[in-house]
């Protein structure tokens, strides 16, 4: 199997542990991966909260579904068919290329994959699960795998033993080890601090001013329709192409929120401040009860927009995730000023592209390639100025442009 050339790894690392796979099974059908996705579950192993089985679920049937994505779960069974690991892969045609992505797409801010704590995978089991891909009846030709953190609650990416290159944008985290307002003290400037409670005094002024969570059917309805017309308002103000308008993510938003909220736990929370009858700011996040991550937010178009609610909307996050003892928050993928503000600790990302034919290996460079580029774009100001600018013309003219 040929290496991708790569700017952090382009070869396997040194790694003399054993293999600890006895077997790996393949399944395209995500309520027969379901069994095994619980027990991972059940045992603590470790995942984002991105890859959560009814999250995913909500998102093939919804999205996957409509653009050619067939599941394709990978799972590593040791000598007592007991799941060490699982993939959570889709198979997706790209003219003559088959490709291998994380399930979730750009609606996933990070993958990770989940892995059993205690079987540490090694270079030897990853090497076991890609020749079995390679064999399987689908033959697919690469796994272009985007958006890996090089670690989550303490255990090193798996993939990070395989060629990789670092992703063209990163996150950040803030970890609460204690009551809210300590840690906001601790954490989030006086300055800042200081403006945001000026501001929130103000919204305060505002009639039936609050902060909630959507608990019930038609709240999440209100809250969802809200966010698609700020959010269309939002794109078209910028000249963006309105990715929250394309085939099925309406419907599997709405899924994703309504699954599980009679028992108050459902896959993406809608979380808001309101005042005067207008949603002022709104965030959907996701968590597993270990971690928050924030996937969508939108904010006011009216004058009530100069008093930051979404940033006001943070610290109520940060108090939330204190209250309910969760350790880590995230404001999602991305190099957005604003969020260095209340979150400090880097979630380095990084993409790996494993070839698996011939053609996947031409197609390998050409993606190394694109993603190295990507990343000189983002972090040169110039350069993502320009690229920016182009992508809003070009939008405006009609266009679209892919995000990943």
């Amino acid at each position: 199997m040929a290496n991708a050339l790569d700017d952090d790894s382009s070869q396997l690392r040194v790694d003399s542990r054993p293999r600890r796979l006895a077997d790996v099974c393949i399944l395209d059908d995500l309520s027969e991966a379901e069994p095994y996705w619980r027990m991972l579950q059940a045992q603590d192993a470790v995942a984002t909260p991105y890859q959560g089985f009814e999250f995913l679920a909500a998102w093939q049937r919804e999205v996957g579904s409509r653009c050619g994505v067939t599941p394709f779960v990978v799972i590593g069974l040791d000598s007592h068919e007991r799941p060490l690991y699982l993939l959570p892969f889709g198979l997706y045609r790209a003219g003559p290329l088959r490709q291998l992505c994380f399930l979730g797409g750009k609606h996933a801010n990070y993958n990770f994959g989940i892995w059993d704590r205690a079987a540490a995978a090694s270079a030897a089991d990853l090497q076991f699960i890609l020749q079995r891909i390679a064999a399987s009846p689908h033959r697919p030709d690469l796994l272009t795998l985007y958006s890996q953190p090089r670690a989550w609650r303490g255990l090193d990416n798996p993939f990070l033993l395989l060629p990789h290159r670092q992703g063209p944008s990163n996150g950040a985290s803030l970890v609460i080890d204690g009551p809210g307002a300590e840690v906001i003290e601790r954490e989030v400037g006086a300055a800042t601090r200081g403006r945001l409670r000026t501001k929130e005094r103000k919204l305060q002024k505002l009639t039936g001013y609050r902060y909630f969570r959507a608990t019930l059917p038609a709240e999440v309805d209100r809250l969802l329709q809200r966010f698609f017309d700020l959010k269309a308002s939002h794109m078209a103000a910028q000249g963006l192409a309105n990715v929250f308008a394309e085939k099925g993510v309406a419907a599997f938003l709405r899924s994703a929120c309504h699954r599980g909220l009679g028992d108050g736990r459902p896959s993406i929370e809608l979380h808001a401040l309101e005042g005067d009858g207008e949603i002022l700011a709104l965030f959907g996040v996701l968590t597993d009860g270990q971690s928050l991550s924030v996937m969508i937010n939108t904010y006011t178009l009216s004058e009530n927009a100069r008093h930051s609610p979404g940033l006001i909307l943070i610290l109520h996050l940060i108090q939330l995730c204190a209250d309910r003892g969760i350790t880590g928050f995230d404001l999602g993928a991305g190099d957005a000023p604003y969020k260095s503000w209340f979150c400090k600790q880097p979630i380095m990302l990084f993409d790996s592209f494993l070839p698996l034919t011939p053609l996947g290996r031409l197609s390998a460079i050409g993606m190394d390639t694109a993603s190295a580029l990507k990343r000189e774009i983002k972090n040169t100001s110039a350069l993502w100025s320009a690229y920016r600018s182009l992508s809003r013309a070009f939008n405006r003219s009609g266009g679209d442009v892919q995000r990943q």
